[in-house]
C-alpha cells in the first residue's frame, strides 16, 4: 500500500506458485521456506520501487524466486488488488479495500506507524473454486446450482456469490468462490483447508472441487515445493 507521497508499506509476501495455464490455484501467506533476510529484501525492494514513483493505491509487486540460489527477479506490478489479497488480510488483520478507499480520499493511514504496529499472525491459504470440469481439460461448465453449502467457523472465510438456486450462465468468469482459511501455522492451515473443502457441497454444475481436495493432500504442495510448472 502506498500513499502517493513516497511512502510505501509491504504487507508481507504471498506464494502463488501453484498455477495452471498461468492461473493461480493455491495462494498462501506467508511464503514457505524463505529466510528472514530474503523476506526483508523482498519487502524493501517492493517498497523502494513503489515509493520511487510516488505510487498511490494498493498493489502487488511480483517476483520470480530461485529456490536454489535464493535470488529473486522482478516480474511486474499489478496496480490493483489481486484475487488472493484475502490471505494477506487474514495474516495481518487489515482490510485492504478500506485502506484503498482511505488513500483515495486523501486520508491514507500513517504507513510508518503501521510498519511498527503490524505483525504477521499465523498462516493463511486460499483456493479458488471454479465451475469447470477437470476431466474435460477444465472446460467451463454452466448449470443450475441445486444445492450449495459452505461451512463456517473460526478461521474460515468464504468469499462467494452463489447459493442454492443460482444459475451459472454460459457467459461468465467461472469462479464460484474463494475458500480462505487461517491457522496458527502452515500445517494447521492446510489441515483446516482440507477439512473445509471436504464439507463443501456444490451440486448442479461440474466444479473443480474434487481436484482441489486431491491437490491439498499432495505431498509436494504440503512440503512447500511446488514450482510454477508443477501442476502441468
Amino acid at each position: 500500500i502506498a500513499d502517493g507521497q513516497g511512502e510505501a508499506l509491504a504487507l508481507g509476501e504471498r506464494d502463488c506458485s501453484s498455477q495452471r495455464r498461468n492461473q493461480k490455484v493455491v495462494e498462501e501467506c506467508p511464503a514457505p521456506h524463505l529466510t528472514d533476510a530474503v523476506r526483508d529484501r523482498l519487502h524493501r525492494t517492493a517498497e523502494q520501487l513503489l515509493g520511487s514513483v510516488a505510487y498511490r493505491n494498493a498493489g502487488t509487486v511480483e517476483f520470480i524466486f530461485d529456490a536454489d540460489t535464493e535470488a529473486f527477479y522482478f516480474l511486474e506490478v499489478n496496480t490493483r488488488l489481486q484475487v488472493e489479497h484475502g490471505v494477506t488480510e487474514e495474516v495481518y488483520g487489515v482490510d485492504l479495500v478500506e485502506w484503498m478507499l482511505r488513500v483515495a480520499a486523501g486520508e491514507a493511514p500513517d504507513l510508518r506507524a503501521e510498519r511498527q504496529r503490524l505483525k504477521p499472525c499465523g498462516h493463511a491459504v486460499q483456493v479458488r473454486v471454479y465451475a469447470e470440469d477437470p476431466w474435460r481439460n477444465f472446460q467451463p461448465c454452466a448449470g443450475l446450482l441445486s444445492d450449495v453449502l459452505f461451512p463456517s467457523g473460526e478461521g474460515i472465510r468464504i468469499d462467494s456469490w452463489v447459493e442454492s438456486g443460482i444459475e451459472v450462465p454460459p457467459y461468465f468468469d467461472p469462479m464460484l468462490a474463494k475458500v480462505i482459511v487461517r491457522g496458527a501455522d502452515r500445517a494447521s492451515a492446510f489441515e483446516k483447508l482440507t477439512d473445509t473443502l471436504d464439507q463443501i457441497r456444490l451440486y448442479g454444475s461440474e466444479t473443480n472441487l474434487d481436484y482441489l481436495r486431491a491437490l491439498v493432500r499432495d505431498k509436494t504442495l504440503l512440503q512447500g515445493r511446488v514450482t510454477t510448472r508443477y501442476l502441468n
